[in-house]
């Protein structure tokens, strides 16, 4: 097992060209991921790639890509290759257009066709990595679940751009676009270390969601949502309770799901409010009517030490005589506008702490993993990491 990682600067579908021969002519991947700005002229990739056996999928980012390793620490990579090398493994990579079927059949019809590239037949992948359209990710996560069950861990995130316009998309070698599922099926060779965790603390505050309409918050408590959040958060969208958007205002303060752990201990599960409509509160995942929701806190600082303690958790999973090779990390893209400039540090405190350990991976709008109760979910202001080992 080798991971190589690489940073394409170009934005000309030449030079674009030029960079992708020099990054497959040494050693054709056994797997490639791809993240890129959503401004890089992603649909040229599959082209360029030309070739059919290749396993791969490339996805937009907000603000570009995060990569660190030897030679870069980026945080707005145009894009971000990730090239797990595994001659004694094997991987597929299936697509779907939501557009043409449901979510959930799309979600299943992926998987299918990524498991019969992988050419493993009756045999679990140690891992699923996707990458979904912002939406219906949990119908998505059910279509695979209809075809593997829920023991095989769920990992990725769902596709971003820069200004939450819709601007997002995936590329495969047989699709393309804003509705695209992209789904991995890896079957390494060597053990994997697995990571899902948010950097938020609960508050005291509950809040009992009262009247829901999937992921619109209608009402909290029995009041109207926006005004029973704005209370409790002290004023923090007063300015947007007649309408608009407020994702920037509501990342130091989601919503948080209790998840009850079987040693006791309650991880939480964060849901983010993004934008106020008629009183009501979207937020990217949903909620269930009865629902309790704590409100959760987080600063700047919380936020950037998370990172290095996901990893090193997953690192701390792999067995006791592996050493890990390569990381990809999710990180909500919500917590990369939060943090601001302080993602560099972050990335360069990265590179010091897991020297000569290539970490690649995109800012998100919603986060896929499994939680330690040993179920997959779909959550917001998430970040995960995924070790590969030797």
């Amino acid at each position: 097992m080798k991971i190589q990682t690489f940073a394409l600067k170009c934005d000309e579908i030449e030079s674009l060209a030029s960079e992708m021969a020099s990054v497959l002519t040494n050693e054709k991947p056994s797997l490639l991921i791809g993240y890129g700005n959503t401004d890089f002229p992603l649909e040229a990739i599959p082209s360029i790639i030309g070739d059919s056996s290749l396993p791969f999928f490339i996805s937009s980012s907000c603000l570009g890509a995060l990569l660190c390793d030897d030679d870069t620490v980026s945080s707005n990579c145009n894009l971000a290759l990730f090239c797990v090398n595994d001659e004694s493994g094997a991987y597929g990579v299936g697509s779907a257009d939501i557009s043409e079927s449901s979510p959930f059949e799309a979600g299943a019809t992926a998987l299918q066709q990524a498991l019969a590239s992988a050419e493993r037949p009756y045999e679990s992948p140690a891992l699923i990595w996707c990458s979904l359209p912002p939406g219906d990710e949990e119908s998505i996560l059910e279509g695979f679940v209809s075809v593997l069950g829920e023991k095989v861990p769920i990992f990725g995130g769902s596709m971003a751009d820069n200004t939450v316009s819709g601007n997002w998309r995936t590329v495969t070698k047989t699709s393309a676009g804003p509705q695209t599922i992209a789904v991995a099926v890896l079957y390494p060779s060597t053990p994997l270390g697995l990571s899902y965790s948010s950097g938020y603390k609960p508050t005291e505050t509950v809040l009992k969601a009262t009247k829901v309409q999937g992921r619109k918050l209608l009402q909290l408590n029995s009041e109207q949502a926006s005004m029973a959040y704005n209370n409790v958060t002290n004023g923090l969208i007063a300015d947007q309770l007649s309408g608009g958007q407020i994702l920037g205002l509501t990342s130091s303060a989601p919503l948080g799901k209790p998840v009850e752990l079987d040693n006791g201990a309650v991880n939480y599960l964060l849901c983010h409010p993004d934008s106020v409509e008629s009183g009501a509160l979207n937020v990217f995942s949903e909620v269930k009517e009865g629902e309790d929701l704590v409100l959760m806190e987080g600063s700047i600082s919380s936020l950037t030490s998370r990172a290095e303690r996901v990893i090193n958790n997953a690192i701390m999973l792999l067995p006791e005589n592996k050493k890990p090779v390569g990381a990809l990390m999710i990180y909500c893209a919500g917590c990369r506008l939060m943090v601001g400039d302080e993602i560099n540090s972050m990335l360069s405190s990265l590179q010091k702490r897991f020297s000569s350990l290539p970490i690649c991976g995109p800012f998100t709008f919603g986060e896929q993993g499994r939680f330690l109760d040993g179920m997959n979910r779909h959550g917001n202001l998430m970040i995960s990491a995924v070790v590969f080992s030797q």
